[in-house]
């Protein structure tokens, strides 16, 4: 697995949702043209990513290079911190110039992996109906996050940010007018579901975004099989999935998965069927 086929992960990462959402406007990655062969492709010089750096910081480091090597975008500002005296205030993603019209986009970036969970009931009206209750389904696979309330955050908090007096200082002395700047999202995110609604109707879901599917661990436990298990590392997980290492067997994956759902962190597993297609899944804590 070589750092451009991480790179070309990234790239090819649907946005949760078509169009506008709650008013936020989705600004897609296929926006970027590029003017390159493939031989050239591969010799990019790709950014060099420290080990450990968690796939959201990953997500920043290629959306910065897309735009940096795109024949339509023109990086500006990126990753600007906002102070108020000595408290930060939060941080601007990206603001890029669209080349042919000049126009400026101010862009926040998320990079996201979700459950959609049916039964998922969210009481405080976090975004008007009818989007509250059924964008409170997606959650994060260890129950620690959930999508309504990062939407929530980008409009309450994030994208506000670039109104304030502190940004319009802070951009004013880089001679960016605000008022000039158009705000979208770019919503990068892996959706797994539950198996029985592979043919649901999501209704705000961009359905290119569904990655597999999930189970709990009871169920996983009874459902041995001989196919070969492999366990990625998480910087892996945006990958499509391929043999890694040598295959675990449905025994091993499963003390493999005990130890994991312990530690508070729901694993992602690639299995390799005996046609030799892979099928991706994450197993998760009895609800």
């Amino acid at each position: 697995m070589t750092h451009y086929n991480r790179f070309n992960a990234f790239c090819q990462t649907s946005n949760l949702w078509n169009g506008s959402l709650c008013g936020i406007k989705a600004f897609t990655l296929s926006q970027f043209r590029f003017a390159l062969t493939t031989a050239e492709e591969q010799e990019l010089e790709l950014p060099v990513i420290p080990a450990r750096t968690v796939l959201g910081k990953r997500a920043e480091y290629f959306f910065k290079f897309c735009v940096e090597h795109s024949t339509n975008y023109e990086l500006l500002v990126h990753n600007m911190q906002i102070f108020k005296e000595n408290v930060t205030l939060g941080e601007l993603d990206y603001i890029i110039l669209e080349t042919r019209n000049k126009k400026m986009l101010h862009v926040e970036l998320v990079y996201k992996f979700y459950l959609y969970d049916p039964l998922q009931h969210e009481s405080k009206k976090i975004v008007e109906e009818p989007f509250n209750s059924e964008l409170a389904k997606y959650v994060g696979p260890n129950r620690r996050d959930n999508f309504i309330y990062k939407l929530n955050r980008l409009k309450t908090h994030q994208l506000p940010l670039l109104y304030t007096p502190q940004a319009q200082e802070s951009l004013g002395a880089l001679g960016i007018n605000v008022r000039q700047v158009e705000q979208q999202v770019c919503f990068l995110a892996h959706v797994f579901i539950p198996r029985e609604l592979w043919q649901h109707d999501f209704k705000y879901l961009n359905k290119k975004c569904i990655a597999g599917y999930y189970m709990c661990y009871s169920a996983f436990a009874k459902a041995e099989t001989a196919n070969a298990y492999f366990l990625p590392e998480k910087y892996a997980w945006k990958m499509k999935p391929h043999v890694i290492d040598s295959p675990r067997k449905f025994t091993e994956i499963c003390e493999d998965v005990k130890q994991s759902l312990a530690r508070g962190f729901a694993p992602l597993l690639w299995m390799q069927l005996e046609n030799r297609s892979f099928e991706c899944f994450f197993v998760i804590q009895e609800t």
